[in-house]
């Protein structure tokens, strides 16, 4: 779990780092302001597409079973038969609703790669991945904060509520005004405003687990 969720960090991050960097080679430029993120995916405005294509489908792939390790932290299952008496059902749900978004997030993540700007298809399957990435992890945020809120985990609580309210109203704000290339970054940072800590307490928890054996 450690080598999956560390690897999936590095090669995304990695990725938006040297692909924003190569796509500055570009005849016309690349910036925030009028590129959006899916452009460092495309030859119409960058040199080298592949590093956000494969940085996406390979990370999505490694963020899996990470999945399943958040909800099995979050949300434990008893150990014992006589235990279930007293864990709270609320708890296990959500644990539940974020593992299931947190995977359509990521199949949104992977479709985003491997259908690219310039492999969208004439139904648009880029975009609609993108609505699906987007979705699935702000939906993520919104049940594991619930969960992170109202339960003793080893996340901050204060985090917990940020990713309750942080993306959620974010989106609404950025749809409501039409998704422009500026918005689509805002809204990928309120995403990995929380996605990027998670990832490094879950690090850090799995650490804690091998030295207490």
């Amino acid at each position: 779990m450690k080598i999956f969720t560390f690897a999936a960090l590095i090669t995304f991050v990695s990725a938006i780092i040297i692909g924003y960097i190569v796509a500055q080679f570009d005849p016309d430029g690349y910036n925030i302001v009028k590129n959006y993120i899916s452009d460092m995916g495309s030859f119409n405005h960058t040199p080298i597409p592949y590093f956000l294509d494969f940085g996406n489908m390979i990370s999505s792939v490694l963020l899996i079973p990470c999945a399943f390790y958040l909800e099995k932290q979050l949300a434990p299952l008893p150990k014992k038969i006589e235990e279930i008496e007293n864990i709270s059902r609320t708890r296990l749900r959500l644990g539940s609703l974020g593992l299931i978004w947190m995977l359509i997030g990521l199949v949104g993540m992977w479709g985003t790669g491997f259908f690219s700007e310039d492999r969208t298809t004439e139904l648009g399957l880029h975009w609609t991945f993108t609505i699906v990435v987007f979705g699935g992890f702000a939906m993520t945020g919104y049940f594991y904060g619930l969960l992170i809120a109202f339960y003793d985990t080893y996340i901050p609580k204060l985090l917990g509520i940020y990713m309750i309210f942080g993306p959620s109203i974010i989106a609404i704000i950025l749809f409501s005004q039409g998704f422009q290339p500026l918005h689509e970054w805002i809204m990928f940072f309120s995403l990995f405003a929380w996605i990027i800590p998670v990832g490094l307490y879950s690090l850090k928890q799995i650490n804690l687990e091998f030295s207490s054996k």
